[in-house]
């Protein structure tokens, strides 16, 4: 009798574990359809695609003019941390990179070119924040102000060490 009971418990766990794992078969669709994403997540990627661009034209730019080194790399740390925040609050697939314009990059020896054509990036990217933030929700909104205040920020130091070099 103890053994037909383990029996039938075997089945009988057998019998409800099957469907669950035909419908593990169909991947996350077998659980429905997805949820719409909330109105932060669009404005979240286009934040992130706007910090990826923005690192991919200082990572350029420190590769043709490495002289500016102690210039560059504190603004470009600020910006990789920008964009671990925003990613830290995407839950999903990271976004992918934008393939942006992207300036070439300056011949070595032309640092104010350099500097001048970073600053009107920080400036476009600053702007590009603030026109995002009646979107976003509030909390999302203050990051937001926060890393476009940054941004206007670069565009001041840059266009400091333009006229000092």
């Amino acid at each position: 009798m103890r053994a037909d009971l383990r029996r039938r418990s075997v089945l009988a766990a057998a019998g409800a574990v099957l469907p669950l794992l035909a419908a593990g078969c169909k991947g996350v669709g077998g659980l429905g359809t997805l949820p719409r994403p909330g109105p932060d997540v669009a404005v979240l990627r286009a934040a992130i695609g706007t910090e990826q661009a923005l690192i991919a034209r200082y990572r350029s730019a420190l590769a043709a003019s490495p002289g500016l080194k102690d210039t560059l790399d504190p603004v470009l740390d600020q910006h990789l941390a920008h964009l671990a925040v925003l990613r830290s609050r995407l839950i999903g697939p990271a976004a992918t990179p934008r393939q942006g314009r992207t300036s070439p990059p300056a011949a070595a020896g032309q640092a104010g070119v350099v500097l001048s054509a970073l600053a009107a990036a920080e400036h476009a990217a600053a702007g590009a924040l603030v026109s995002r933030l009646a979107t976003a929700s509030p909390s999302l909104a203050q990051l937001l102000a926060s890393i476009s205040a940054s941004e206007a920020s670069h565009a001041a130091l840059l266009r400091m060490h333009r006229s000092a070099s």
